[in-house]
């Protein structure tokens, strides 16, 4: 090696192992326990009022943790208050949200055509948390008095709060009777975005183009920032690669197989539990980067790994579109827009692995000794961990 390729080699190589280390510290805070993961709210019309059923985690209200500003609760300083909310009975969480029900409902916006509109706060429902690791999911239902020319509302609420899921339900009212499940409102609301008018008697028109734009965006941030574990399998797969075709013909693969499986499981056609799904993902990132410590070429037997791991990864990506609740009417339009946002992100994490080491280190001949093989252990090593952690811990 010449003094210029080591010296263009230390800056790079700096970066690749920051890159590394920065996985390897995501271990420990890669849990589902502290994933903050958006609210739903379901929005029902009755005589004289709109309710509103919110299912949060009231903890990090309390802990008063912008869930705009980070996807996890350990990357906040506040994350110790956090777990000591989540270690405390139900009934104290309960008392301590409608002590400051108050700060809430200024950040909540909610307004007719009118007016803006007052929420009471009617119930709370707090589960006792067994097992601290995991969140707890409170319920709080909200109602306000609208007038009879009221014919629609707008909801949403300060992005501190982080993203919302908002659902139209139908409760029986004469007036809603006639709308079907495909025209009552449903979206996904990124943190401080308003809703659409969402018309009591009528059908709620969302523009197509807002329609994809939002779940090009869902499925974006369902690989960044969301994603880690989506990410390590593309990497995996970008570190045994040498060639570009090797690498293309092994993202195609795993792209046309998680598709299937995400519109299979979107039509509820195949379901499969997220305690059985998310450790044998883990164990797809382990086995993608293990593998290339004995294979250097691709084969028949790696293409096919490959595309049964996509299909295991397409039914991860459909709990988030299960998780919205996509109408019929809305299905194809929705499906298509929220695998376009996960090839985005995919290509993008390609692209950033390129740039960072592929362009200036996969044809130098040290490339497998110092940088393939070790960073295909620690990947390895990383979706063991997970395996363990959602399986026995």
């Amino acid at each position: 090696m010449n003094q210029f390729h080591v010296l263009l080699y230390k800056p790079f190589l700096h970066l690749f192992i920051a890159l590394i280390i920065t996985l390897i510290s995501s271990v420990n805070q890669h849990s589902f326990g502290h994933e903050i993961t958006p609210a739903i709210a379901e929005l029902s019309f009755k005589e004289g009022s709109v309710q509103i059923d919110i299912s949060l985690s009231v903890e990090l209200f309390l802990a008063d943790i912008d869930a705009s500003s980070v996807t996890d609760t350990n990357e906040t300083e506040k994350s110790d208050i956090y777990d000591e909310l989540r270690g405390r009975k139900g009934e104290e969480i309960k008392q301590l949200f409608t002590n400051r029900y108050s700060s809430f409902s200024d950040l909540i916006t909610l307004r007719s055509q009118q007016q803006a509109l007052t929420a009471q706060l009617v119930a709370i429902i707090v589960v006792e948390n067994d097992n601290v690791i995991y969140p707890r999911e409170s319920r709080i239902t909200l109602i306000a008095p609208i007038n009879r020319d009221d014919t629609q509302i707008e909801f949403g609420w300060d992005k501190k709060l982080g993203p919302l899921i908002i659902r139209q339900v139908s409760d029986g009212v004469a007036d809603i009777q006639a709308k079907t499940d495909d025209q009552l409102y449903s979206a996904y609301l990124a943190a401080g975005e308003l809703s659409a008018p969402i018309v009591r008697d009528g059908i709620t028109t969302v523009s197509t183009l807002e329609l994809i734009a939002d779940y090009i965006i869902i499925g974006f941030e369902h690989i960044i920032p969301k994603g880690l574990d989506h990410i390590l399998f593309v990497l995996g797969l970008f570190l045994f690669a040498t060639q570009f075709t090797q690498l293309a013909v092994q993202i195609s693969l795993f792209t046309i197989a998680h598709t299937i499986t995400l519109a299979l499981a979107s039509l509820s056609i195949v379901s499969l539990p997220s305690s059985i799904v998310e450790p044998l993902i883990a164990l797809s990132i382990s086995y993608v980067a293990l593998e290339t410590l004995w294979h250097k070429h691709i084969g028949w037997s790696r293409l096919t790994i490959i595309f049964g791991f996509g299909l295991l990864h397409g039914l991860g990506f459909a709990s988030v579109l299960l998780q919205i609740g996509l109408s019929p009417q809305r299905f194809l339009t929705s499906l298509i827009a929220f695998n376009v946002g996960v090839e985005l992100g995919q290509i993008a994490v390609l692209l950033i692995a390129y740039l960072l080491v592929g362009i200036w280190f996969s044809k130098r001949r040290y490339y497998r000794t110092f940088i393939q093989i070790p960073a295909s252990l620690i990947v390895a090593l990383i979706g063991g961990w997970w395996f363990i952690e959602r399986t026995l811990l």
